[in-house]
């Protein structure tokens, strides 16, 4: 899955309007590497846990994990080089909390939290 999700939690952890989030089963990561830190908590309105990781040198949030998405890998947007960019989005999640001057193309799926 490869989305831009807009609920309050990804805004802000990216401190905009909305964060780039593409998701791998944690085994297609071959390689994590360097000092993390680790920001654990019980999202309320979602009712999951989720385990946040991030460069202990500069704040990036480098990947994380979701307790109602098992096996799965999330990783931020920005993260991935200009030389090895991924494709466009498909999905915008949290579409009902997207800002009102954020549009997005009309192919895209819309999905609503639970």
């Amino acid at each position: 899955m490869h989305g831009v999700c807009h609920c309050n939690n990804c805004q802000r952890r990216t401190g905009s309007a909305f964060g780039i989030s593409t998701y791998f089963s944690i085994s297609q990561v071959i390689e994590k590497r360097g000092e993390m830190k680790t920001y654990a908590f019980h999202h309320e309105t979602q009712n999951h846990d989720q385990s946040r990781h991030f460069c202990s040198r500069c704040g990036t949030t480098l990947y994380w994990t979701v307790s109602t998405l098992p096996g799965l890998i999330g990783i931020a947007g920005g993260c991935f080089a200009a030389e090895a960019p991924f494709d466009e989005p498909t999905v915008s999640i949290g579409d009902g909390n997207r800002k009102s001057w954020a549009t997005l193309p009309d192919s895209w799926k819309r999905a609503e939290l639970k």
